[in-house]
């Protein structure tokens, strides 16, 4: 069983649920830590769903904790929603001691916090993304925060009549769709399917925490991307380009476009989602190019001897 100082694994409930979500809006929570958001990954990885906590009376300190167990009876606690959501951990910008962690004979540990940026007190990697603060004014940020060659690009893209359309409905995601499937197909993300990301993003529509962008021209779909997040952050979460379309500035102005909207909707931070400087050079220089405010976050990963063993000799047949 996970142990982690005289921290408790607890199934939500109403009480659970109603402390996590006061936790989020006080202590610069995110979507990704959400019960419902978390509920629909967990029927979709087939998880059992905690939440590590401190205090089940009072909750001050806590992390979502999804559990899964593989045919050999190896259990692993991961500390983010499986899938392609990119981070969760624990909420708040609080400092974590990772040797703290114990676990059984045969489990394991995949934690990926949330980029606060805060050090950790222990061996751990840190991943990066970037992010726009939108408490400054659209102005400063077009003309400050963006590189100027994504601000040209924008230009280009007016110039050249590309039409963003925005919606808060699942007609946005059926436009998206057919992009986004031919990505996935190529990236062998066969299991994310559309009515995965129909129940993500049906249940958050109508509380204006996603919304879908798509970028035309004369009436042709060329690209597009989903935006899901809360009060504290805006997540470019998913993004696709359809093949073979000429580059006229469509990913910058839809970047900017979800830019806007986000700060309009009162969010404090626009997250660009997820860098990878050597695996993914484009689109790196390309997120930097939209900010480049570098966020940190942790990745610890931690198994029990058996575990290892166990699952090399698994390898090995």
């Amino acid at each position: 069983m996970l142990e982690y100082k005289g921290y408790k694994l607890v199934e939500t409930d109403c009480d659970i649920e109603k402390q996590i979500m006061d936790l989020i809006q006080n202590n610069n929570g995110s979507i990704f830590h959400e019960p419902k958001l978390n509920k629909i990954v967990s029927r979709k990885f087939n998880t059992d769903l905690y939440y590590l906590v401190d205090n089940q009376e009072s909750i001050k300190y806590a992390s979502v904790v999804h559990a899964t167990k593989n045919g050999l009876g190896l259990k692993r606690y991961h500390f983010k929603p499986l899938g392609d959501i990119p981070y969760a951990g624990f909420i708040g910008d609080n400092i974590y001691d990772f040797k703290n962690f114990k676990v059984g004979f045969y489990e394991g540990i995949s934690y990926v916090g949330f980029p606060y940026g805060i050090d950790c007190k222990a061996n751990v990697r840190f991943g990066e993304t970037s992010m726009v603060d939108l408490l400054l004014d659209e102005d400063y940020i077009f003309n400050n925060i963006l590189h100027s060659k994504r601000r040209n690009m924008i230009r280009k893209a007016i110039l050249n009549k590309i039409v963003i359309e925005k919606f808060y409905s699942i007609e946005g995601l059926e436009k998206l769709w057919p992009i986004l499937e031919v990505l996935h197909k190529k990236l062998g993300y066969d299991d994310l399917d559309f009515d995965y990301y129909e129940a993500i993003l049906s249940a958050y529509f109508n509380e204006h925490k996603a919304f879908v962008l798509i970028a035309k021209k004369d009436g042709e779909i060329l690209s597009g991307i989903i935006v899901l997040g809360n009060m504290n952050y805006m997540h470019y979460y998913k993004g696709a380009s359809k093949e073979g379309v000429i580059n006229e500035g469509q990913g910058e102005l839809l970047q900017w476009e979800a830019i806007r909207e986000a700060k309009n909707l009162g969010s404090r931070f626009y997250d660009l989602c997820n860098l990878n400087k050597t695996r993914l050079p484009g689109i790196y220089k390309f997120k930097t190019g939209i900010s480049d405010q570098i966020y940190k976050y942790p990745i610890y990963s931690y198994s029990s001897v058996m575990y290892k063993v166990i699952n090399r000799l698994t390898q090995i047949k």
